[in-house]
């Protein structure tokens, strides 16, 4: 068993070392997996080279599409070239942002310095703000960015991922075995469906509402901080154009909505019931200072946060529930239900704040 374990890691360090020389680095050094947590099980290896730490990371198939891979990357030399904090890439020797042997593409990542958002952590407001104000100089930055339009299908905008997720709920109440749970993911479908048409009506018959490149994916694990707020900025490969409000009313679900604990990527409701309402104004507060909503916009905060919130609650506090096959026998039951409460009173949270947010922004 133990020549078998050493012949694994020694296959191991050869493809490494493929990678690296790829790479054209010929003298490094493995310093270990990183912690991520949320992998999916890519490969992420820290890495020294000439006394600079690296990440050498392998993108996802999905992402390796050459539209997506031309519009990801030239965005993100835009958005650096705009003062925004993204780590440079190391470039192949032909100059490309990644590597691709076989089937499989890799990056190689300067580490910069900075921690995950933690919710428990006494800089939490000031990072809240962070974020926010990062959020409108993102924004702000991409209205310059001279490069073509880069579209998602309709099928996984706002409204179909949300459509998705609810038949998803409804598949998953029919299929629970334990009769609490079924019957509160059939509660949360119902306040999800009849919340939803008004929402989407509304923010399509906004008028003159901004539209350009988003971050795509802009939440706490996708920022590091420092006591100087927000140091780098990742995640961009969910980036594509679209309504700013959306973008917007994740940043504020995210950080006003969730709470974080740091490196083990678990996330819960921040309050019993809806959004905290100062989070939400520190947020705002931040993100206007940079970036104002235009007339009619702020109206539509609420409807935006409807659309959005089932996507977050389904990939943060409802997550074990739908995507990791536990066996509800082995789930704490009364905190599933509590969680699944917080989500299926949202919208009926949301409608009740809708001035108050509106004032807000």
């Amino acid at each position: 068993m133990r020549d078998d374990e050493q012949n694994e890691e020694s296959r191991d360090l050869l493809d490494l070392n493929e990678i690296m020389h790829g790479f054209g680095v010929d003298e490094w050094t493995n310093l270990g997996p990183l912690a991520n947590p949320r992998n999916s099980g890519l490969l992420q290896v820290l890495v020294l080279i000439q006394g600079q730490r690296y990440i050498l990371s392998e993108r996802p198939a999905e992402l390796l599409a050459p539209e997506h891979s031309s519009h990801h990357y030239a965005f993100r030399r835009h958005l650096a070239s705009q003062g925004i904090p993204l780590a440079p890439l190391w470039l192949t020797p032909a100059g490309e942002p990644y590597l691709t042997i076989g089937e499989d593409a890799f990056e190689l990542q300067e580490e910069i310095e900075g921690e995950l958002f933690d919710s428990a952590d006494t800089r939490e407001r000031a990072w809240i703000s962070a974020a926010g104000e990062m959020l409108g100089r993102i924004h702000q930055a991409s209205r310059t960015y001279p490069g073509p339009q880069y579209r998602w299908p309709s099928e996984v905008q706002a409204g179909g991922l949300t459509q998705g997720w609810l038949n998803f709920a409804r598949a998953r109440a029919e299929q629970c075995e334990v009769y609490a749970i079924a019957a509160a993911l059939s509660n949360l479908v119902e306040a999800w469906e009849a919340a939803l048409p008004a929402a989407m009506m509304a923010i399509g018959t906004g008028r003159n509402l901004p539209e350009f490149h988003i971050h795509g994916d802009y939440s706490a694990l996708n920022l590091r901080f420092t006591s100087r707020g927000v140091s780098q900025v990742l995640g961009l490969e969910a980036s594509r154009w679209e309504k700013r409000l959306l973008e917007v009313a994740y940043g504020v679900c995210y950080f006003a909505g969730l709470e974080w604990w740091g490196e083990s990527g678990i996330t819960r409701p921040l309050v019993k019931r809806g959004l905290d309402p100062e989070r939400t104004r520190l947020f705002l507060k931040s993100y206007s200072a940079v970036y104002p909503s235009v007339p009619g916009e702020s109206a539509l905060l609420v409807d935006a946060l409807t659309l959005v919130a089932p996507i977050i609650t389904a990939n943060g506090p409802l997550e074990d529930i739908f995507y990791e096959g536990e066996n509800p026998d082995e789930m704490l039951i009364e905190d599933a239900l509590e969680r699944l409460a917080w989500a299926t009173t949202l919208p009926g949270w949301l409608t009740r704040v809708r001035r108050s947010f509106a004032e807000m922004w």
